[in-house]
């Protein structure tokens, strides 16, 4: 069976993924950090559908419990084939004067370090033909007001994906996605949400329309690599 590990599966995207992936016959290795009630019932999920499912709990900031979590999880479950780079960060809403070093370094870490900390470990043990698939956003190519490291930090994942492509080239191949507005039931955030009438498709989007994306480039030809597209009914390019 192949196998993917989802970083960030606790909650709301990550949660959606790594079930899309368990419905299509996927095993699935379930990354969390503070979300470990989130982690449980997706991993219950799972088995109930009879995939193989294991949860792997880190800090993605910091690299040696990642290394560590990583070699432990892959000697036990095996290596997937596949890394999904999901968790992330939406900082709240701060004018730029009351921003402070800790806001953007947190945005940076997480949005940005720990996607390059887990691909670089994910890289060591991966076979030939594996992929990186990172998780970015539209913020990462329009500007919205009062959300400096967010912006920062989802444009860097962006050219992080291009340069990562060329670094693990042809081993691996990474390609990134930029979610526009997902609504997950239940558990809304306050990304800004221009109103459903001035998407193109006509509505927000939904964890199966980023999924179709994700799922293209997890079984794509390894040649596409480097490669970044929005899933966001067209709205970034009508602004």
């Amino acid at each position: 069976m192949p196998k993917v590990l989802v970083t960030g599966a606790g909650k709301r995207l990550g949660k959606g993924i790594a079930i899309n992936f368990a419905r299509r016959g996927w095993d699935v290795i379930i990354h969390y950090n503070q979300s470990e009630e989130g982690a449980k019932e997706v991993f219950n999920y799972i088995s109930e559908t009879g995939q193989m499912a294991c949860l792997l709990k880190a800090d993605l900031r910091d690299s040696s419990a990642v290394e560590k979590s990583f070699k432990d999880v892959f000697e036990n479950f095996g290596v997937p084939s596949v890394l999904i780079n999901n968790a992330g960060v939406f900082p709240e809403a701060k004018p730029i004067e009351k921003l402070n070093e800790f806001d953007f370094e947190f945005a940076m870490e997480l949005n940005t370090k720990a996607q390059f900390i887990t691909s670089k470990i994910f890289a060591e043990y991966a076979q030939k033909g594996s992929r990186v698939i990172n998780i970015a956003s539209l913020g990462g190519l329009e500007i919205w007001k009062n959300r400096l490291p967010y912006h920062v930090s989802k444009a860097g994942s962006i050219h992080l994906t291009r340069a990562l492509a060329a670094e693990l080239a042809p081993k691996i191949s990474v390609n990134s996605i930029n979610p526009g507005v997902i609504v997950v039931p239940d558990d809304e955030t306050d990304i800004p949400k221009p109103k459903e009438s001035r998407i193109p498709m006509g509505r927000y989007g939904n964890v199966d329309d980023l999924f179709s994306a994700i799922e293209f480039f997890a079984t794509c030809s390894n040649y596409i690599t480097g490669q970044n597209i929005s899933v966001d009914g067209g709205q970034h390019f009508v602004r």
